[in-house]
């Protein structure tokens, strides 16, 4: 008895260690990927050898202590992934920011693709923006925080017109996110039921792609990533909307 559980805990380690490497070579696939389409093996080359002249320095000092060396790989490690998931989000909002003001392009993105940009537009005015997994969420694309505000937006990327309904159904979630205000950002308007629905609501606004592509005019060049990358406490630039 003892020999067949030995057995399965043996495939069940072989099998978590296959799992474990395909999961690996699939991020890491993905991350190359990424470099090469924003073209940035150059800052790959020296951040290897920036890890390489660390580890270096950390195999000397696990010499001495290897618990310290322990600790040191991990927050290495950790850094590298915060480094990198900055960096690939700053060259990304970079490289499409020269789209963004080409209304054909904007069409050329499918729903999800569209929320991305969009909240990247208001990050880089000033908002923190932080886009929802997809499920769950109310019909909820996109939360927004600057300061003590905050508003839900939804994103409705129709060559038509948004009818009544979706509309209805964010209003429905303001008071479970806490949100002071509501945003539909419908990229061919609303219908004319639904623009009755809002009017008489001033938390309730309404942005159509010809409006995002002049909250992006507003902030048509940055110089440094700190220009739009926010945090707990800075926000940047500032946009009333």
């Amino acid at each position: 008895m003892s020999r067949r559980g030995d057995y399965r805990t043996y495939y069940t380690t072989i099998k978590a260690l296959i799992v474990f490497i395909i999961a690996a070579i699939t991020v890491l696939f993905r991350f190359l990927k990424e470099v090469n389409r924003l073209k940035l093996w150059g800052e790959l080359a020296k951040s290897l050898l920036i890890s390489f002249i660390s580890l270096t320095i950390i195999a000397a000092i696990a010499q001495v202590s290897e618990e310290v060396a322990g600790l040191l790989v991990i927050a290495g490690l950790i850094y590298f992934c915060w480094w990198w998931h900055k960096k690939l989000s700053y060259t990304d909002t970079r490289l499409n920011a020269d789209m963004w003001q080409q209304r054909q392009w904007w069409w050329t993105l499918d729903g999800w693709q569209f929320e991305q940009e969009v909240a990247k537009v208001f990050r880089i005015n000033g908002y923190k923006a932080t886009v929802t997994k997809g499920s769950g969420d109310g019909g909820v694309d996109i939360i927004l925080k600057q300061g003590d505000y905050t508003a839900i937006v939804q994103c409705k990327h129709y060559q038509n017109p948004v009818p009544p309904e979706p509309v209805r159904a964010l209003w429905g979630c303001k008071d479970d996110f806490g949100a002071d205000e509501v945003i539909m950002v419908a990229s061919s308007g609303l219908t004319e039921a639904s623009a009755k629905f809002v009017q008489n609501k001033p938390n309730y606004k309404v942005l159509n792609l010809d409006d995002i592509i002049r909250m992006s005019q507003q902030v048509s060049t940055f110089s440094s990533q700190a220009d739009y990358v926010t945090s707990d406490r800075k926000y940047g630039r500032k946009l009333d909307i």
